[in-house]
């Protein structure tokens, strides 16, 4: 079993990694435009046929018809970072987790072997049980993690391969040490090991998670309509992620309440009604600056604390 578990694990990572070559770089596009031969509607009842133009006109003159076609275009952002999630946390996140635990199973010492880690798993001992516990509760949060910071910061990233690999050192730097996987408080570094190892291999991951998130979003933004009947067929990744991951329909579910109780309350400052409002570049990119600086004493602090422990 842990020769199929490494092989699968192998098997997907390359995935990934052809992934990135195949499809990185491609841009982050709006759903302004549909794809090639898929109308988008976008301001029709959901579900409806195509209007005449005259009819469109009046639709956005129609408060209702507004916020169907704001609900359209948020349900096409929601399934955009789903697919990244899904797609990053298959390719990336899960089997490259997987990988590196076995790895550094295999460099720590034979005391190391059989001791219970954090998440009162055996090491050197992977189950199929355990890699379907980390898909779930560390691979999927991670995926979705990436691909919503992706989603929203992307527009202040550079362009091209390196904003998703760029994404994914940020995101290391920001909530590594805080959240997982280089948490400094973690027994797991008293137990297996060497400490840079794990340092160089966590590094690793997280540039190759942000590279596969940045290059799914990019192709399938390429691609998906907005909602209607007969492009529902393309809203199969965000039901999947609501049946994996249920807090993900959760969070869409409040998100798309909230926005539309504030088309409601604000009528004068719904999406859409004065254009669209772009934040300066600079504006972007300085809050990166300045959350990255923030969070670069905890994350140096927690680097130095796995290095410096023997095993």
């Amino acid at each position: 079993m842990a020769l199929a578990i490494v092989i699968g694990c192998t098997v997907l990572l390359l995935l990934g990694l052809l992934t990135v070559i195949r499809w990185g770089g491609h841009p982050l596009k709006s759903p302004a435009a549909a794809p090639a031969g898929v109308p988008a509607a976008p301001s029709l009842p959901l579900g409806s046929a195509g209007p005449s133009p005259g009819a469109v006109r009046g639709a956005r003159e129609d408060p209702s018809d507004a916020k169907i076609a704001v609900l359209r275009t948020y349900l096409w952002w929601a399934n955009v970072a789903t697919f990244a999630a899904l797609a990053s946390a298959l390719l990336a996140a899960w089997p490259g987790g997987r990988l590196i635990m076995r790895v550094l199973a295999f460099t720590s010492p034979d005391s190391a072997q059989g001791r219970l880690t954090e998440a009162q798993a055996n090491v050197g001992f992977p189950t199929l049980e355990g890699s379907l516990a980390l898909f779930l509760f560390a691979g999927l949060p991670a995926g979705y993690l990436v691909a919503i910071l992706y989603v929203v910061l992307h527009r202040w990233l550079p362009a091209g391969r390196l904003a998703g690999p760029l994404l994914g050192i940020l995101v290391l730097i920001w909530l590594g040490a805080l959240l997982d996987p280089l948490r400094a408080d973690n027994i797991d570094f008293n137990i297996v090991g060497p400490g840079w190892l794990a340092i160089v291999l966590f590094t690793g991951l997280s540039i190759l998670h942000g590279a596969v998130a940045a290059a799914a979003a990019g192709w399938w933004s390429e691609r998906l309509p907005l909602w209607a009947d007969r492009t529902a067929k393309y809203y199969v990744p965000l039901l999947t992620g609501f049946v994996l991951f249920p807090p993900a329909a959760l969070a869409v579910g409040l998100g798309a309440l909230a926005l539309l109780t504030w088309m409601t309350i604000f009528p004068a400052f719904s999406p859409g009604t004065r254009g669209r409002a772009h934040t300066p570049a600079w504006v972007g990119a300085g809050i990166i600056v300045a959350a990255s600086a923030a969070a670069l004493p905890v994350f140096l602090s927690a680097v130095i604390s796995i290095v410096s422990r023997t095993t």
